[in-house]
């Protein structure tokens, strides 16, 4: 192998990764999304272990609401809600594969107590662990207003 082509390897690598992320399974599409199904789920039951455990062990979240936490334990205790009106929904509003076992999501997120639902905009990284796609990195903040009218 020349130097020239040694070199060129690279670059010809970093030019295929995009399209190898594209060309994610859709069975893997289909798991990022039922764990965040099953989270939001586990959120609406206000079962804060079950939805820590849709985290990896060293996962964190950071909320516009409260500190930034890291690991399932400071999540669990982070996502603990005890108003049984509490309500969350979870839409994904965009979904693209990094790699093969990587992913992030945006989406669209409504939670609040009675009738009070706000709503927020979330960005959840994936990683894939053996099998299951489970959330290493989850942020939430309020959705921007309207834009100001002049």
């Amino acid at each position: 192998m020349t130097r020239a082509s040694i070199l060129i390897l690279p670059f010809i690598a970093s030019l295929l990764a995009p399209a190898a992320a594209r060309a994610q399974s859709p069975a893997d599409e289909a798991a990022v999304r039922a764990r965040l199904a099953a989270y939001a789920e586990a959120r609406n039951q206000r079962d804060a272990h079950a939805e820590a455990l849709c985290y990896t062990a060293d996962g964190d979240f950071r909320s516009s609401l409260g500190p930034f936490v890291s690991g399932r334990e400071a999540i669990e205790k982070q996502l603990t809600v005890n108003d049984p009106s509490y309500r969350f929904g979870l839409t994904v509003t965009h979904l693209r594969f990094l790699g093969p076992q990587m992913a992030i999501i945006d989406a669209e997120v409504k939670a609040g107590v009675g009738g009070n639902q706000g709503t927020l905009v979330g960005t959840y990284v994936m990683m894939k662990q053996g099998a299951d796609w489970l959330i290493a990195a989850a942020r939430i903040a309020r959705a921007p207003g309207p834009p100001a009218v002049r």
